[in-house]
């Protein structure tokens, strides 16, 4: 191997090591954001107040970066209303979900919207 290989294999390396880390900072972050979410809504779930099997939903898909990390982009949900629910659940019936969090969540819906116009203005 040429000098000139080592070098295209050894930044290829660090590419992929940087990749690694960097997946690793995210992961520690959705931990770290998820367990606020969860503490901030005294580790129970918003729509029936169990304790058991507790989710942090992103309310704004966590692929948008801009709500990634925000505390107020996240509710804590059991896995029945996270998942499986037919009348209050983000997953199997997100239209009512979304009604059901203006109504009963307000405050944190209106940041939302707020925060989504702004970025619109941009």
């Amino acid at each position: 191997m040429n000098r000139q290989e080592n070098q295209r294999l050894n930044h290829k390396l660090s590419k992929v090591k940087l990749a690694k880390i960097e997946k690793s900072l995210v992961n520690k972050q959705f931990k770290e954001w998820s367990l606020a979410v969860r503490n901030r809504d005294n580790n129970k779930c918003v729509v029936c107040g169990s304790s058991k099997m507790l989710n942090a939903h992103h309310i704004i898909p966590r692929e948008n970066k801009d709500f990634r990390f925000d505390i107020n982009n996240g509710i804590s949900l059991c896995v029945l209303h996270h998942k499986f629910s037919l009348e209050i659940s983000p997953h199997r019936n997100p239209f009512v979900f979304i009604f059901w969090l203006a109504d009963k969540r307000n405050e944190q819906t209106n940041y939302l919207i707020d925060k989504l116009q702004e970025l619109a203005r941009q």
